[in-house]
């Protein structure tokens, strides 16, 4: 019994036969209220031939009223009315359960017929596939919801192309990132298994690559982990740039010593509402990269300022970045100079991330200004007004 009524839920019935349900429910309602009307009229009207008035107009006098009872002209007239108020009632069912009927069947193939170009769109779309999502369905020249829903569902077609295509890139290069030092490791395995005997030095060599590659390793899977995290992580942190920028470069301060680079903070400060474990992690990319694509007793300014938004802009005196690499280091992976990002341990991710940690606080991160002097990477992110 449970079976059959899930199997009749309406909720599991076609949209055809919903429509063809509800306007059959409507046409009942309408034929049952004309039924009791149209009946209840024309009893009335039957029942009231038993008083009859009889209006008789002499010549030249005043009319004269008699009132007459047509059951003693005609006996039976009691039964024949009651006969034809039956027979009235009856006639009258017996058409109003024609019409619903023909009116039900006429709405089952007007639905139909309305509803096939949606079961046509709906047969186009078990056709798309992964692998065909850059092919849009054909969009009707009839300008109705139907074409409308066609546009929407090209326009979500392509932005699914894009995310798979970039998911794509993602995943290859990637691999590509984490085949490299694991090539490394085996090559260098190989060479030293062959050999017979082995001195204290290569021992020594030998571990050294180990640890840097399996130190990169360490450093990508962690980059790549945070990616993959950032949706799920709380933004609700009411957060003093300033203060979070003293403590960026609190942490850094080693290794702008390491590369003989001053930091430096300007007087100002913004507030801002969101994650300040991934804002922290921007900020500290955007300084790390600074100091280490830095020339040698050069600085790192980190000013902080609000227009409209609040920006926190980082400016070094490096070499500088060339118009058509602006837009590109902040994709995955990419790098302009690979053998110099390489031999710094990066894996083309910092940047990266703090673009998606800017789009997921609602801001953007952009190349300002470069030159041979150097480059400013400002952050814009919206500004707090709960403070």
């Amino acid at each position: 019994m449970k079976f059959y009524s899930e199997k009749l839920s309406p909720r599991r019935l076609s949209l055809q036969w919903r429509l063809t349900l509800l306007i059959s429910g409507l046409v009942i309602t309408a034929c049952a209220l004309m039924y009791f009307f149209i009946s209840r009229s024309a009893v009335t009207g039957l029942e009231g031939i038993s008083d009859y008035v009889v209006l008789v107009t002499p010549d030249n006098s005043n009319p004269i009223s008699i009132n007459v009872d047509p059951k003693i002209l005609i006996p039976d007239l009691e039964n024949q009315i009651q006969n034809t108020k039956n027979n009235f009632l009856f006639q009258s069912m017996i058409a109003t359960g024609i019409i619903i009927l023909l009116s039900s069947i006429c709405t089952w193939f007007v639905t139909r017929r309305a509803l096939t170009p949606l079961r046509r769109f709906s047969d186009r779309i078990r056709q798309v596939q992964a692998q065909n999502l850059s092919e849009p369905l054909e969009v009707p020249l009839s300008e109705d919801e139907i074409s409308r829903l066609t546009r929407s569902f090209n326009d979500m077609l392509a932005r699914l192309d894009n995310a798979f295509s970039a998911q794509k890139q993602f995943v290859a290069s990637a691999a590509h990132e984490l085949r490299t030092p694991l090539a490394v490791m085996q090559t260098n395995l190989e060479v030293f298994y062959k050999k017979p005997e082995h001195t204290p030095r290569e021992y020594d060599r030998l571990f050294t690559m180990l640890q840097e590659q399996t130190g990169r390793l360490s450093h990508l899977a962690e980059i790549l982990l945070d990616m993959t995290g950032l949706q799920t992580v709380e933004r609700s942190d009411t957060i003093s740039l300033a203060a979070l920028t003293e403590e960026v470069f609190c942490d850094l301060d080693p290794v702008a010593d390491k590369h003989q680079i001053r930091l430096i903070q300007t007087e100002g400060d913004c507030t801002v509402t969101g994650s300040y474990i991934l804002l922290y992690r921007a900020v500290y990319n955007l300084v790390e990269n600074a100091i280490k694509y830095n020339r040698p007793s050069g600085s790192v300014t980190v000013s902080i300022h609000s227009a409209e938004s609040a920006v926190l802009e980082v400016t070094d005196t490096g070499i500088g970045i060339s118009p058509e690499n602006q837009e590109k280091i902040f994709d995955p992976f990419y790098r302009v100079d690979k053998s110099r990002s390489r031999a710094m341990g990066g894996a083309g991710l910092g940047l990266a991330l703090v673009s998606e940690i800017a789009r997921q606080h609602k801001g953007q991160v952009k190349v300002t200004q470069s030159s041979e002097k150097g480059s400013t990477i400002a952050l814009i992110l919206p500004e707090s007004t709960d403070y």
